[in-house]
């Protein structure tokens, strides 16, 4: 028992001594004068009210958040009285008055905590009631405090304001000693009386007034905490006491944790599966996408992607590129006279025997419905031709067979060229080339027409206009076989 007693009194004891502080720290200031001698600089006074204004700002809201959650007239009042000293501190912060409207708003303050400290009125249990109560007390007071801070300037004498703040030092000192059943509450209440005391007691002409300041920012800061922590310790008590939940007993021979191990296992499974499985379906939609159905060769976007690259591969380092379009002569009237099936299958067969004949550098690829476009790297004119005869030769010499019986049938080439230290682009090539095959075909069909670098010439002109003709077709071939 005596140790109980001698622990309750050495926490009041430091309480007390904690209250007392700013009378200590002013004290301080007045033994050693350099400390706080001198006139601060204009701007230091009003932070310190600022920063005072927005700390009891922030107590103001926990009261307001109290009062409306548990109904205790208390925490009205102290809300009321949180707001009055937060507007006196604003108003202070904007220089908008000085130490008599400072006196009368903490007198305002003392006046309704000392209040809240002795009521002991009934919880408002009604929602609506909370808010009018609240609504008229606050503008009750807020009126009130407005009509004295407009007779704040009025009051010259500064023996009467340090009578006004002196005695909203004693009402808030009662109001700590009511509130000593909450401990925390009356710390904050004797920390509000001592800056309180200070302030009556500051030179204003010093920075000792920023003591006083501080003070009631501190005890706003700590009576705002106590109600969190009320309201904490209240959501403690009602989760204690709520019955703990009844779990069923687990079966003989279950094991929880394994079970889960299992489930778990067999998702990662199925997560495994089905990513192999969209990986699969990406990688044959993007080689379907590539590669045209019908004849196994690439399609459009994958050889015009080619051409890009090959094209900038030639502009780059300078070796020549040629390119050649091979394209069916009617075969819109194949397909009419012979049926969609046949047709498929002369493309099948001139597709695979232009395959055979491609170096493994070239490139091939289905360009429309009966063109192709064969791509040939490091080919110069007397190559690309060699290479489109081969190709008609090929196809007009050797019947091909449909499974119908054999079939004859002719095809128009374009060739196009792009030499060494030429700049042509892609869309260039191909522009040229498919000049190059209008004219073949302009010519009736079955022939090789060069681009416009030529004068848009067909072979057959082309090498009549040649002085040696088997000596050039031979280099062709040389260079081609090469």
């Amino acid at each position: 028992m005596d140790r109980s007693l001698t622990a309750t009194t050495a926490r009041a004891g430091a309480r007390l001594m904690v209250a007392l502080l700013p009378l200590a720290a002013l004290g301080v200031a007045r033994f050693f004068p350099s400390t706080f001698l001198g006139t601060p600089l204009p701007w230091v006074t009003p932070t310190f009210a600022g920063f005072a204004a927005l700390a009891t700002a922030g107590a103001f809201v926990a009261a307001v958040l109290a009062w409306l959650r548990d109904g205790h007239p208390r925490d009205l009042l102290d809300a009321t009285a949180l707001g009055s000293m937060g507007t006196t501190f604003a108003l202070a912060a904007f220089q908008l008055v000085g130490a008599a409207g400072l006196s009368l708003g903490l007198g305002a303050s003392s006046v309704a905590f000392a209040a809240a400290s002795t009521l002991r009125g009934p919880k408002v249990s009604d929602r609506r009631a909370a808010y009018a109560a609240m609504a008229g007390l606050f503008v009750l007071t807020e009126g009130a405090l407005g009509g004295v801070l407009l007779l704040a300037s009025s009051i010259a004498d500064a023996q009467l304001t340090a009578v006004l703040l002196a005695g909203a030092a004693t009402l808030l000192t009662v109001a700590a000693i009511t509130a000593s059943h909450a401990p925390t509450r009356a710390l904050a209440l004797g920390l509000a009386a001592s800056g309180s005391l200070v302030l009556a007691l500051a030179r204003s002409a010093t920075g000792e007034p920023m003591i006083g300041m501080a003070s009631l920012a501190i005890a706003a800061l700590l009576l705002g905490g106590s109600m969190l922590l009320r309201r904490t310790a209240q959501l403690e008590a009602s989760l204690a006491a709520q019955p703990a939940p009844i779990l069923p007993e687990p079966e003989p021979g279950f094991d929880e944790t394994s079970r889960l191990v299992r489930e778990l296992r067999g998702t990662l499974a199925e997560l495994v599966g089905a990513r192999r499985t969209v990986e699969l379906q990406r990688a044959e939609i993007e080689r379907t996408s590539r590669t045209d159905p019908l004849t196994g060769i690439a399609g459009r976007v994958a050889i015009l992607e080619r051409l890009r690259f090959e094209a900038a591969e030639a502009r780059r380092y300078a070796h020549p590129l040629a390119i050649v379009l091979l394209d069916i002569d009617d075969f819109a009237a194949f397909n009419h006279e012979r049926g969609l099936e046949a047709g498929d299958a002369l493309l099948r067969e001139v597709a695979l025997r232009m395959r055979l004949r491609v170096r493994e550098a070239d490139a091939l690829g289905r360009l429309g419905s009966d063109a192709f476009l064969a791509i040939l790297p490091h080919t110069d004119e007397a190559g690309a031709a060699t290479f489109a005869e081969a190709l008609r030769s090929r196809i007009i010499d050797r019947p091909l067979d449909l499974g119908e019986g054999e079939t004859q049938v002719a095809v128009s080439i374009g060739i196009a060229l792009m030499r060494p230290r030429m700049t042509l682009s892609d869309d260039q090539l191909l522009t040229s080339v498919e000049e190059a095959l209008a004219s073949a075909r302009a010519a009736g069909g079955n022939r090789i027409a060069f681009d416009r670098l030529h004068g848009l010439a067909r072979l057959d002109e082309h090498r009549g206009s040649r002085q040696t003709p088997d000596m050039d077709d031979s280099a062709g071939n040389e260079q081609r076989s090469s």
